[in-house]
């Protein structure tokens, strides 16, 4: 063997080792495979992928197969679809943030949810077809002994029965149980959200995950599929029929009534205070309703 094919021998493993890091850690290799992750916290198949897409910017099945043949085949136009479809942070798709969904940012600013939602009624539906979810990390109720991280997600579901979809919206970046103006906005949020009907979970995250989901980051999609139920409704400390009248609720119970009232949502404040007045006399009210039929 001469010199030549000893220095071969030696040095092309390390070329193609070489080249391979640099593969890897090329931008759009990098956004490719977010590209690929978004399908796939989504439930989405590749090979399922083309159905969403638009019919001019479907792909062929090899290029979706990993993301060393996507990143040659996604254009600008792929990436504005996929920002609107599922709501998502321009920059965590392009690799410049952690951050991966839509923040609707209403901490100290209720009114902000409340238009968002009004916007976003479909006119083709009588009610919001929105979730929300309360992640915690463990089954306790919410007391002033509480502590940590937590987070309130908005979900909203889209397509027909056979096509079921979701985008998720952050809402309550770094939420956190030890800071009192978190507790009040999540009795905000909660309060806009009965107003508007929206269906209400509650669920479980072990706590090194729940802080990266409260922070937001990454697939809030994601994060959500390793979620466990919790035994608590999403609003159990809004109603006094749920988990009583405390002094501690009641405050912070009156504290978000007053502080939406001064935020110009006066409606759904009436909506509240009715509904609290029905929990609290259900057999008043039946007998109501009996007589004036």
């Amino acid at each position: 063997m001469d010199v030549l094919q000893v220095f071969s021998s030696l040095f092309s493993p390390l070329s193609r080792l070489a080249e391979l890091v640099r593969s890897r850690i090329n931008p759009v290799r990098k956004q490719a495979m977010r590209i690929l992750q978004v399908f796939e916290a989504h439930g989405i198949a590749r090979t399922q992928v083309n159905r969403l897409l638009p019919k001019e910017l479907q792909l062929q099945p090899f290029e979706l197969s990993d993301a060393d043949e996507l990143k040659k085949a996604f254009k600008q136009e792929h990436i504005t679809w996929l920002i609107g479809h599922f709501a998502l942070n321009a920059a965590w798709l392009e690799g410049s943030s952690d951050e991966a969904n839509q923040q609707i940012n209403s901490y100290k600013h209720p009114l902000e949810l409340h238009q968002w939602l009004l916007r976003h009624k479909r006119p083709d539906q009588e009610n919001y077809n929105f979730r929300l979810h309360l992640i915690t990390a463990d089954n306790h109720s919410i007391s002033p002994k509480s502590n940590g991280y937590f987070a309130v997600i908005l979900e909203e579901l889209f397509g027909d029965d056979e096509h079921h979809q979701s985008r998720f919206y952050h809402l309550s970046q770094g939420a956190h149980f030890d800071h009192a103006p978190c507790l009040l906005h999540l009795m905000q949020i909660l309060a806009i959200a009965h107003h508007h009907g929206f269906m209400m979970r509650r669920a479980i995250l072990p706590l090194t995950n729940l802080r990266q989901l409260s922070l937001n980051q990454g697939l809030i999609a994601h994060w959500l599929d390793k979620t466990m139920p919790h035994p608590l409704e999403a609003d159990h400390e809004f109603w006094g029929h749920f988990s009583g009248d405390s002094p501690w609720l009641e405050e912070l119970r009156q504290d978000a009534e007053t502080s939406l009232t001064q935020a110009g949502m006066t409606d759904v404040v009436a909506t509240i205070q009715c509904d609290r007045h029905r929990f609290a006399r259900p057999s008043t009210v039946a007998a109501l309703t009996q007589v004036e039929q």
